[in-house]
């Protein structure tokens, strides 16, 4: 009795804090139907439209919204309302995932054909020769299989219609050549499907989701009714048709059915959809509620085609939609289920636009969001530095500041009313998560390629927390908050400069246009406010070494500028897009990335579980150390020793369960000896097992030793693990010319500029000398992958030190 009693008491608590910032949000009572728009209320669209009339670059990207939708605007409702399909055609999330042009052989990985649809519907190109496939007017075999719904049935469709339209006499060998029926083009057991990606990238996300994203967009802008009446039949007819896709059972990835889930798209990409067909319907819906010519027309259109909702009024047309857009994906939640926290900030959107003032449900799952989304050092956890983990922070930056927007206007005033953004401040590290991407950011240039993420050796020279849009812009910087004003709402909110720098930087380190927000309350102060914070505390970042122990990741930093170097650590194995990387090494200096994990893997090589995407997740393709040939266990280690000095920077981890070891441990010291020149001591202590390979390698380049190699077979453990060309160093040539002491091992790497970063004539050598006791050494060649939408491919050189004996090896 009394637990129940505290446990109520707690919850009355949050529920008055609730009310108490949003005091004029309803929590009481059932929900209403929806009778207003809940994230475009009058008083910002008055902001939006006033910032139109009076800045010219809210006047070029409000033109540029208008002639991005003329397109769908010259078009009938007719027209509008046919260009959505159902899903009784196979839906392909690549053309070839690792394949090639029919016509020229040329590689055409993953997501390089190109698909205009606008300008060539039903159509995709070769990137290399041009060439538009399908080579058959798909679009008159399409018009002849619509059933009385007005969906396309294979079986009624006209099979006289499939022909080469260039070749159009049966005997000529090239009659069938590059012709799909809907289910691909095949050649022996090749199959390219051309129209099952066309439906997904061209017909679904440029003709359907963009013809209602710029036309919702363009009312916004403009005022103009016919605008919305057009994104509303768009909107309608999907509304029709979404709940009927299912993407696990209807389409394909590389070349298979997977098992993914989706609506029309794969999971990620439903789950982005969903949320801006929701908040487009919210941007239009004062506009159309009383809008008597849509209800005619859509009306018209369920009896012609025998629909089961007749439309015959307004609140038909809404049923239709909300039920349809809105609420099926919460029935179905594993359709829109994406990488966290993706899911629950649509969820909080379908909510809110449902139901404007019921916010009690929406509130509870924000700051359950909030909570798990920070609870790895601010962030989720999921690895993927660069790629994943960022992706996460940039949906809790868009979650916050949408609904920051509707609670403070654009909050760009610095009142300090209470609002969404100090309300979350006050009860999540909300500092740390955007602090998170900055912290780990080496010589702003680079991140380590940690998970599934990058590029071997690529720079990433923009911080990538958020996605900062700069005006003048397109459709999306309607529906996409400025993040150059929640990083000026972050500042005043904390006093952290940091976040004035990152929008300022991310501006080219200038004040003009800011802060890109349509919405904006008062532009010029925004400016002047920014530029007196850089005059009095300066542009420049001032970061230190920096431990993130839940994220298991150390950054040892020293020296400035160009000077600049950052030697990391990752102590920890596997989770979200994570590899089996525990104790991994990597260091930037001199402009580069000296020592360059592979990044994400190649799934253009035929899948996530091909050989060469799964070579990227073991323990052999990383600086670390192998036992018994085995990948690493999940897990997480621990920092057991910290220095951060003037000279000498030290950082030690341990994770002994990572191998099942009694030890495995590793220490890194970034030792300074001048302004320019450093050195590091890298000391990796294993218990366990009985053989211990360590693997090194560096940057693209060649590699020297001091002492002669021969040729020996690959061990058997990396057999079939992309590595070849091993050589062993002969460790009878290491010893002084009148002493039997050994030499220590030197490997030097000369690197090999490959992307043009250094400056003409400089030349960047690294230099290794291993001291291990009892040991052999082999130098290697192992496979890399040069991006995920190229067939480009390398091999670069690695060390391996082996140890052996009796377990536990010590």
């Amino acid at each position: 009795m009394t637990l129940r009693s505290a446990t109520w008491q707690v919850m009355i608590s949050l529920v008055l804090t609730f009310c108490l910032w949003l005091g004029n949000w309803t929590v009481m009572g059932e929900p209403s139907p929806k009778s207003r728009s809940a994230f475009f209320h009058a008083s910002l669209l008055q902001r939006l439209r006033q910032n139109i009339a009076r800045y010219d670059w809210a006047k070029q990207t409000a033109q540029r919204i208008v002639q991005d939708a003329e397109f769908w605007r010259r078009m009938s409702d007719d027209e509008l309302w046919s260009l959505m399909f159902g899903p009784t055609i196979t839906r392909s999330w690549h053309v070839w995932s690792n394949g090639y042009c029919p016509a020229r052989k040329k590689p055409v990985p993953m997501y390089n054909w190109r698909i205009d649809a606008l300008r060539y519907p039903w159509k995709v190109q070769c990137p290399h020769c041009k060439k538009l496939f399908p080579t058959n007017d798909f679009a008159a075999f399409y018009r002849s299989g619509l059933d009385e719904r007005g969906i396309f049935d294979p079986k009624r469709a006209d099979r006289s219609l499939l022909f080469n339209a260039d070749h159009p006499d049966p005997s000529d060998p090239l009659h069938k050549f590059g012709v799909d029926d809907g289910e691909g083009y095949v050649e022996g057991d090749k199959r390219w499907r051309f129209i099952g990606a066309y439906l997904i990238y061209g017909q679904w996300k440029q003709l359907v989701l963009g013809g209602i994203k710029n036309l919702a967009a363009a009312y916004l802008v403009t005022g103009d009714k016919v605008y919305a009446r057009k994104a509303a039949i768009l909107l309608d007819r999907v509304a029709d048709l979404y709940p009927q896709f299912d993407f696990r059972t209807q389409a394909v990835v590389y070349e298979r059915h997977l098992g993914s889930n989706g609506y029309v798209s794969i999971w990620h990409d439903a789950c982005e959809e969903t949320r801006l067909l929701a908040l487009t319907y919210d941007a239009i819906f004062e506009a159309i509620r009383n809008d008597s010519e849509l209800v005619a027309f859509l009306h018209r259109k369920a009896m012609q085609y025998r629909l089961p909702n007749t439309k015959a009024t307004f609140t038909d047309i809404q049923r239709n939609i909300e039920d349809g857009i809105l609420r099926d994906p919460l029935r179905n939640e594993h359709k829109i289920h994406s990488n966290f926290p993706r899911t629950p900030f649509t969820k909080a959107v379908l909510l809110a636009v449902l139901s404007p003032d019921d916010k009690e449900p929406v509130l509870k799952l924000l700051s359950e969001t909030l909570q798990r989304a920070t609870a790895v050092d601010g962030v989720t956890g999921e690895k993927g530095l660069a790629g994943y983990a960022a992706y996460a922070t940039r949906a809790i930056a868009e979650m916050v500041a949408l609904f920051d927007r509707i609670t403070n206007g654009t909050g760009d005033t610095g009142q300090g009313t209470s609002d969404f953004l100090s309300w979350a401040l006050e009860r999540f590290p909300l500092q740390e998560t955007f602090r998170f991407h900055l912290d780990t950011w080496a010589l702003q240039q680079y991140y380590p390629n940690i998970g599934d993420a990058g590029v071997f050796a690529r720079k990433t020279p923009q911080y990538v927390g958020v996605a900062f849009t700069k005006l003048p812009s397109n459709a999306d910087a309607l529906f996409t908050p400025s993040m150059f004003t929640l990083f000026w709402r972050l500042y005043e909110l904390t006093g952290d400069a940091d976040f004035v720098r990152l929008l300022y930087r991310a501006n080219g380190n200038r004040t003009d246009g800011l802060p890109h927000d349509l919405f904006a309350e008062n532009p010029e102060a925004f400016q002047k406010q920014v530029q007196q914070v850089i005059t009095q505390q300066g542009s420049e970042f001032r970061l230190g070494s920096v431990n993130k122990p839940k994220w298991c990741l150390a950054m040892l930093r020293s020296g400035n500028g160009e000077n600049e170097r950052v030697v990391w650590l990752d102590y920890d194995a596997g989770g979200g897009h994570g590899h089996f990387d525990g104790m991994n090494m990597g260091m930037f200096a001199f402009g580069l990335d000296l020592m360059p994990d592979f990044g994400y893997p190649p799934v253009q090589f035929g899948g996530w579980d091909s050989p060469r995407a799964r070579w990227y997740f073991m323990t052999a393709a990383h600086n670390t150390v192998v036992v018994d040939g085995k990948d690493q266990r999940v897990g997480s280690g621990t920092v057991t020793l910290w220095h951060d000095g003037k000279w000498v920077k030290v950082v030690r981890a341990s994770a002994p369960q990572l191998v099942s070891g009694q030890q495995y441990e590793r220490t890194i010291a970034l030792v300074d000896i001048n302004e320019r020149n450093f050195y590091v001591v890298d000391i990796f202590r294993v218990v366990g097992g009985t053989v211990h390979d360590k693997f090194t390698h560096s940057h693209f380049g060649t590699v020297t030793v001091n002492a002669p190699t021969k040729p020996v077979p690959t061990p058997t453990e990396y057999l079939g693990k992309q590595m070849r060309q091993f050589v062993q160093i002969a460790p009878s040539q290491l010893t002084r010319p009148s002493s039997s002491v050994l030499l220590p091992l030197q490997v030097d790497w000369q690197i090999e500029d490959r992307y043009g970063y250094l400056p003409k004539g400089k030349v960047v050598r690294l230099r290794l000398f291993d001291l291990t006791e009892n040991a052999k050494a082999f130098l290697c060649e192992g496979w890399i992958a040069l991006g995920i939408n190229t067939m480009e491919e390398a091999w670069i050189p690695r060390l391996m030190v082996r140890r052996q004996g009796d377990e536990p090896l010590a």
